[in-house]
């Protein structure tokens, strides 16, 4: 298994599928950030990671309530199994949903590995649910914190001892991001971009795409900036939806020339374009 070690005690597992999942070896215990789409690659990670660091999972941290970075669970159901609050609402609904072959088509368009991953999938809801923020390790050196914008249940977890950032979908690199969730504010998600800009991180560690570092947090900010900027701009001037999706401006932005446009972000930018 291919593996990105960032520093001696966090390792990134990146995956095109699903979202990545983060392993942090804390002074007895690992900690997993998110568990991505596939059980069977979220239990062989955790396997290897236990085997390198020679010590037990605590406990899985998930980064909000979206089914690509959960969905792979059950590798980790004899752990403590943390979200915020804000996003119950959401794992109940996938929890209790019925995978008929038309949902999982429908689904297949956005996660093509979706069929494969549910077949392994057993979902339960998360054991403990945080408020707001809480601190773990023996020297508090784990901070997990609700932000928003994303989502509301959208949350961030801090690794202090080697200034780590773990984002989830709050930063999407290399690809077209999706904020087209009924409940995404982009007021507060570009607030906690300006704020991560003023900290001192060595490393952001993104849902989807690779390894960062700080200087990636400003393009996804002054994008989002100047797409609201010319909605706002479009719309003053009665451009149709229909138009609008046509425009070069949506291709315009941070991630890479080879990142494919798919329907979700379409979805993303009409649904903000509605609500200006």
């Amino acid at each position: 298994m291919r593996y990105d070690q960032v520093t001696e005690n966090v390792t990134f597992l990146r995956l095109n599928q699903g979202s990545n999942i983060v392993c942090i070896a804390l002074d007895n215990e690992l900690v997993f950030i998110d568990s991505g789409l596939n059980t069977i690659i979220a239990r062989d990670f955790r396997r290897e990671m236990e085997k390198k660091y020679e010590r037990k999972t605590s406990m899985l941290i998930l980064t909000h309530g979206h089914i690509d970075h959960f969905l792979g669970m059950s590798a980790f159901s004899d752990c403590r199994i943390i979200a915020a609050e804000s996003g119950k609402p959401r794992f109940e609904r996938f929890v209790n949903l019925e995978f008929t072959e038309e949902i999982l088509d429908n689904m297949s368009r956005v996660f093509p590995s979706i069929k494969v991953a549910v077949a392994t999938a057993k979902l339960s809801m998360p054991n403990l649910w945080i408020k707001e923020r809480k601190t773990y390790g023996k020297n508090q050196e784990l901070v997990f914190q609700i932000i928003g914008g994303h989502s509301s249940c959208s949350s961030t977890i801090y690794y202090a001892p080697d200034k780590i950032l773990i984002v989830g979908d709050l930063i999407q690199a290399d690809v077209y991001p999706y904020f087209g969730e009924p409940d995404t504010d982009m007021s507060k998600w570009i607030g906690a971009l300006k704020e991560w800009e003023a900290e001192d991180f060595q490393f952001i560690l993104p849902g989807h795409g690779g390894v960062l570092t700080k200087n990636y947090i400003p393009k996804v900010r002054i994008f989002f900036e100047k797409l609201i900027e010319e909605l706002a701009k479009f719309k003053s001037e009665g451009v149709t939806e229909e138009d609008l999706v046509k425009m070069a401006l949506l291709d315009e932005g941070y991630w890479s020339e080879d990142a494919v446009r798919k329907p979700a972000y379409n979805f993303s930018v009409l649904n903000l374009y509605r609500n200006l």
